[in-house]
């Protein structure tokens, strides 16, 4: 007979397990499933870091990220150490009066002000006597000193450990293949195997559609394969460096997008040999899919990793080399904005995470939680919604 449980979640990543753990002394029973592992790489979850900030051109996001800084608060206090560490966001370079997926200068400036969120303008001299970044004399910055990085991998491990703690499962190498709605849920496994719930939330990521699709929705869904890199720098420049956005306006007929995005020295010299993380914040044609099928022998585009080497050694003083390079799938929506949504009575969905979900996870499954509970969520999600207009095909 078919196992039954109250809450069975489709997906062991940031949303899964972040719902997960908001639901764990709420239920009694609840089933977290992932085809792979917990922040598998084949996600958006792995890696050891994620950027924190309520430096916004929207509002709406801005205002999300302060719900969600203080649900980290919390969850920092039951662990009884940091799952951020603040250092700092610089945004920098042009400003040309049009939004990226990451917003602007301007924009970010006129909501940090109305929000009263504290920060430093600066000219293109000053972010380069202060950090080891080179600017051309245009360019502009502004610095949140409050945001940082969260330590996504400590996230993960200590949500599973308090959802095991409480007496719920988590299964890895366990493929969902469907799930059927009704007067319960009915989840099948690979294996042939089914389980029965009450309330299902889909949280599979970059699969999402596949879902989405069997129970009648059909949305607007692309996986970008994003680039990042480490670098080895000069040691005496290693802890110099900010954790950074670069704008750069898109030339007609140019291939770079103009984003990029880097983090700081973040461990000790032995372990991590003195590297810094820097990516870039936009996928070239050939790297955005619409069926996503995991392979670790996608090839990464030359051109691609001369573009990234291109702007960092243009603009990052003390680098050395490349060391290593990485893809990481980002779920996108054509207005990289996220979906958080009731598809029935029975089933709640988190997707579309955009590149920038990590940071909300107190928020996304806090909400997750409050959507399976039938109680009212902690603002306004209609802007998440599944049905918006932007997401039809």
């Amino acid at each position: 007979m078919a196992k039954y449980y109250d809450v069975i979640i489709v997906g062991g990543g940031m949303a899964g397990l972040s719902s997960a753990y908001a639901l764990r002394n709420s239920v009694d029973s609840i089933l977290v499933c992932d085809q792979y592992g917990v922040g598998n790489t084949f996600g958006s979850s792995s890696g050891r870091t994620r950027m924190f900030r309520e430096m916004y051109s929207n509002s709406y996001y801005s205002q999300a990220a302060k719900f969600s800084n203080v649900l980290w608060d919390s969850q920092e206090q039951l662990f009884g150490k940091r799952l951020r560490v603040p250092h700092g966001l610089l945004f920098y370079g042009e400003d040309w009066g049009e939004e990226t997926i990451e917003g602007s200068i301007c924009a970010a400036k006129e909501v940090m002000q109305k929000h009263l969120i504290p920060f430093e303008s600066l000219t293109a001299k000053e972010i380069s006597a202060r950090w080891p970044l080179r600017t051309e004399p245009r360019w502009q910055g502004l610095f949140e000193p409050a945001a940082g990085a969260v330590l996504a991998s400590e996230a993960l491990k200590f949500w599973s450990d308090e959802i095991v703690r409480c007496g719920h499962e988590i299964r890895t190498e366990t493929k969902v293949i469907s799930v059927c709605d009704g007067a319960d849920v009915k989840v099948t496994f690979e294996n042939g195997l089914k389980a029965l719930s009450k309330r299902c939330i889909l949280a599979a990521g970059p699969w999402s559609k596949y879902f989405l699709k069997a129970l009648g929705y059909k949305v607007h869904l692309q996986v970008w394969q994003m680039l990042w890199a480490y670098y080895s720098v000069e040691t005496n420049q290693l802890e110099r460096y900010p954790q950074w956005f670069c704008f750069q306006e898109k030339l007609k007929g140019d291939p770079d997008q103009g984003l990029y995005y880097g983090f700081p020295y973040m461990g000790d010299r032995k372990s991590d040999r003195g590297l810094i993380k820097i990516g870039i914040d936009w996928a070239p044609e050939k790297l955005k899919m619409s069926d996503y099928y995991p392979s670790k022998n996608i090839k990464i585009p030359r051109k691609l990793l001369q573009t990234l080497d291109n702007f960092v050694f243009a603009y990052i003083e003390g680098v050395k080399a490349r060391v290593e390079t990485h893809l990481c799938p980002y779920t996108m929506s054509p207005d990289a904005g996220f979906v958080l949504d009731r598809l029935s009575n029975n089933i709640c969905i988190f997707s579309h995470d955009s590149g920038q979900a990590f940071k909300f996870a107190p928020v996304i499954g806090e909400n997750l939680k409050r959507l399976v509970l039938d109680e009212p969520t902690l603002f306004d999600v209609s802007p998440w919604s599944v049905s918006r207009s932007s997401l039809s095909l």
